[in-house]
């Protein structure tokens, strides 16, 4: 079939109001960011509480098709701990 080369001025229109009728998907779409930023506690909580490496994460998740890098997990866990010695270390000096 071969390409169109004219329309028509109401076609455009057609088109335009047929595109701006399409639903947003933005809240159904998430980044990789998102995802893994959504997931932090239970990341967290997993690794603290319930004794789960990155490397089981990482299993748990990937059968689940949500395949992310133990770095990426690793990194999660680590920015935690760090943020509670962080908050800990400023409590103890009494600055909140």
């Amino acid at each position: 079939m071969a390409a169109r080369r004219f329309f028509t001025q109401k076609e455009v229109d057609d088109v335009k109001e047929n595109l701006k009728k399409l639903p947003d998907l933005s809240s159904q779409r998430m980044t990789r960011r998102d995802v893994l930023e959504h997931l932090k506690e239970t990341i967290v909580m997993l690794s603290r509480e319930k004794g789960y490496g990155t490397e089981d994460i990482k299993s748990a998740m990937d059968a689940m098709n949500f395949n992310f890098s133990e770095k990426s997990i690793a990194d999660i866990i680590r920015k935690e701990a760090g943020d509670k010695k962080r908050r800990s270390k400023k409590d103890k000096e009494g600055i909140v």
